[in-house]
């Protein structure tokens, strides 16, 4: 049994760490200031599956009267960094532009053949006749418009011609302040704007501008809906709902495996075997925390605050409690040493500051989507990684000695 455990918790130890991050949400949104004389672009990336249908819509107060052209475009990318680094340069209006107006031309750092490209005509709405929401139609009734390959022509560097800087807070930004943007409460009969022909990284801008009818300026909101084959989950996201799904079934097996083993031998279990079966419990729960948001961000296309985050302190308690097992089945606990000692506050005071690096770590990593903040995120691994090594080193050189201490006892398995 004992031989079991330390198979068991190195098992564990093993497959603890599946990273998370920020989920890509399915619906977003961007509250756009529209002024006369003056057009707002404003962008929305997103990772699409093949045969994706993506939603235009618009919310506006009735009671305004705001006239506004609308026309979007709609481009891809072998190349995730092209548009979700896109917030980071520096003159991003003229970036939004290029994409805006480049069918067949891509940015100088990027190198591929060929991509899809689909601009929509221009349309004009009032938010007088809009009771509140405005969908923006595709031109055949019902029927999403087909995107169609471009083959690349050439590369463009995307500077300001006039060599000017653009201040950050004379444009909207790519949705705001965040590169996901808002996300919409209401969802309504699906009207797809267009329908994606290949699996890709997705980027649709949005053109606004008010017209000379308008009597006044006003804010308009623009949602985006991104709507799979499979639902509201991202190309990138969605492999990972069925791996915890499969996992969330996994450790249950695995809890009544454990549990049976405890039942047959429960004259000869130690409490080291109480905890092993804890750490599985915690890992089942924390894969069911997982799965439940992936499952809700599918179906909805909205995440639960909150949610991940406690999966993450749940997994971190989780792997925490499994490297804790590890360094005291190495130091020799229930082998050589019927009891652990002075041994035991070492250990403990290790696995609390792992699980407060790890908390720093878990919580940096899905608090902010993976482009954002990518240097603090980092700082926050570093102190992680540094135990992770120290606890490695401990558990080989506590192994090595009881190790040498069986061999003396002449009591080494054969």
């Amino acid at each position: 049994m004992r031989t079991v455990g330390s198979i068991c918790a190195l098992l564990l130890l093993g497959v603890a760490r599946v990273e998370a991050n920020l989920l890509m949400k399915g619906i977003a949104s961007e509250v756009i200031e529209l002024n006369k004389d003056q057009y707002q672009l404003v962008g929305f990336p997103q990772s699409a599956l093949n045969q994706t249908e993506l939603e235009l819509s618009f919310d506006c107060p009735n009671e305004l009267d705001l006239e506004f052209t609308v026309q979007f475009a709609i481009r891809s990318s072998p190349c995730d960094k092209e548009f979700f680094n896109v917030r980071n340069a520096a003159v991003l209006r003229d970036l939004l532009q290029f994409y805006f107006d480049s069918a067949n031309k891509i940015p100088q750092e990027f190198d591929y053949k060929q991509i899809v490209f689909y601009k929509s005509p221009e349309k004009v709405f009032n938010c007088k006749d809009s009771h509140g929401r405005i969908i923006f139609e595709p031109e055949k009734i019902g029927v999403p418009s087909e995107m169609k390959p471009e083959t690349v022509v050439g590369v463009v560097p995307y500077a300001n011609p006039t060599g000017e800087k653009v201040k950050r807070d004379t444009y909207s930004g790519l949705n705001g302040n965040s590169v996901d943007g808002g996300t919409s409460n209401s969802l309504s009969t699906w009207h797809p704007s267009v329908k994606l022909p290949i699996d890709a990284i997705y980027f649709a801008i949005v053109r606004l501008q008010m017209t000379s009818k308008s009597t006044t300026s006003g804010n308009v909101t623009v949602i985006t809906k991104w709507r799979g084959p499979y639902g509201f989950l991202s190309a990138i996201d969605y492999p990972l709902f069925g791996f915890y799904g499969f996992m969330c079934f996994f450790y249950g097996i695995l809890s009544i495996v454990w549990l049976i083993l405890c039942i047959r031998h429960y004259k000869d279990i130690l409490k080291i075997q109480y905890w092993i079966g804890g750490v599985i419990v915690l890992g089942m729960i924390e894969k069911a925390f997982f799965y439940s948001e992936y499952a809700t961000m599918n179906n909805s296309g909205e995440s639960v605050d909150g949610v991940i985050q406690l999966a993450e302190l749940v997994s971190c308690l989780k792997r925490t409690m499994s490297r804790v097992l590890i360094i005291i089945v190495s130091v020799g606990y229930g082998v050589v040493k019927p009891r652990l000692g002075q041994t035991f506050s070492q250990v403990a005071g290790v696995g609390f500051v792992y699980f407060v690096f790890c908390a720093i770590e878990g919580l940096a990593r899905v608090s902010k989507n993976h482009v954002e903040a990518a240097k603090q995120k980092q700082f926050a691994a570093l102190p992680l990684v540094i135990v992770e090594m120290v606890i490695f080193y401990w558990i080989f050189t506590s192994l090595t000695g009881t190790m040498r201490q069986l061999k003396l006892r002449r009591n080494e398995a054969g």
